[in-house]
């Protein structure tokens, strides 16, 4: 049987008249191409129905991944907030780390920069990031919601962790935030417990697009009369957690808080004997508690292995359709719920 014959980058290359270094650089959007060229490469790679080959590719990468690993170039950990190292907590430490590590694997070195550095615009940042050869962005959740970032963006390719960001609108790597409250709500029910309360931070509630909350209200049961028990505060003090409690008397708590523990035993209570209490992000220094463990160092991990992907196709700039990549956690037992 005849087969057509597969139009190549040469035959692209002797339509438009120019070289297939060329070609296979407009394609990859390469900035060093220019706009006008490359919308004409795409054009007549559309024409004559060029489309790369699969198994050509497969050997590329394969011949890569077998090669020792040399650096690539740079990607960089862009943060901003008020201090240089104000980033540095919770899930943050642990997403770094998993970027590191992820990084050093395919061969790019990871580092951080700092957004707020006195002197510093965004042009001239564009400026440092391209003299340093960085090729891609990671930005790890920012010290407030929906704030938004200057900076030359068609240069880069760009990855963010979370919520936080309202523009530009970049491709995202989260936990699973929904699933792991939902996974809490299965647990607690399955061992009895009935009238579930939440506690959150007004702040952590707004960073997490109101994910673990969306879950939380989803699971109330549709009969149920009274408020659900819902303690969402931008300052949250044992005083206004004991009035909270005092109103609902839920039998199991959940929250991101590890000191709302303190504020049940303040509260003369035993967990798990008179009450039960899980966490919705366990984290690493939390030994002895009930609850999800968000597996940040892999949702770290995701996120750079998202960003080479793009550098590797070429995609720089801020995404015509925005994807997100959600990173499920571990259910851990733990030692504060019990079997009702």
């Amino acid at each position: 049987m005849k087969t057509e014959k597969r139009t190549t980058l040469r035959d692209l290359a002797a339509e438009l008249k120019i070289h297939h270094s060329t070609v296979s650089r407009a394609l990859k959007n390469d900035l060093r191409i220019t706009s006008d060229l490359r919308q004409q490469v795409k054009e007549a790679a559309v024409r004559l129905g060029y489309k790369p080959d699969p198994m050509l590719s497969a050997l590329m990468a394969y011949r890569s991944s077998n090669q020792a690993q040399q650096n690539k170039g740079a990607l960089a950990w862009l943060t901003k907030y008020p201090t240089r190292n104000g980033w540095r907590e919770f899930q943050n430490i642990d997403y770094f780390k998993g970027a590191a590590r992820r990084a050093g694997e395919l061969g790019y070195s990871l580092d951080e920069i700092w957004m707020r550095e006195p002197g510093i615009t965004p042009s001239r940042l564009t400026q440092i990031l391209l003299s340093r050869n960085v090729q891609g962005l990671l930005i790890p959740p920012l010290p407030r919601a929906r704030a938004r970032l200057k900076l030359d963006w068609d240069h880069f390719a760009a990855v963010s962790f979370g919520s936080t960001i309202f523009w530009p609108q970049l491709h995202t790597v989260d936990s699973d935030h929904f699933h792991a409250m939902a996974t809490i709500l299965r647990k607690v029910k399955k061992m009895g417990y009935s009238h579930p309360g939440f506690v959150c931070l007004a702040r952590t509630h707004e960073a997490i697009d109101r994910t673990w909350t969306a879950a939380f209200l989803a699971f109330q049961p549709s009969n149920r009369n009274k408020s659900a028990p819902l303690l969402v505060d931008r300052s949250l003090n044992f005083e206004s957690f004991r009035i909270w409690f005092d109103k609902h008397k839920p039998d199991v708590i959940i929250s991101h808080l590890e000191v709302v523990a303190d504020w049940i035993k303040k509260l003369g209570l035993k967990i798990p004997k008179d009450i039960g209490f899980a966490l919705a992000a366990k984290h690493n220094f939390s030994t002895r508690f009930s609850g999800v463990d968000e597996c940040s160092e892999r949702v770290g991990e995701a996120g750079v292995e998202m960003l080479v992907k793009m550098i590797h196709e070429g995609e720089k700039g801020i995404p015509v359709n925005r994807s997100s990549t959600l990173i499920q956690g571990d259910w851990i037992e733990g030692k504060t719920l019990r079997k009702l």
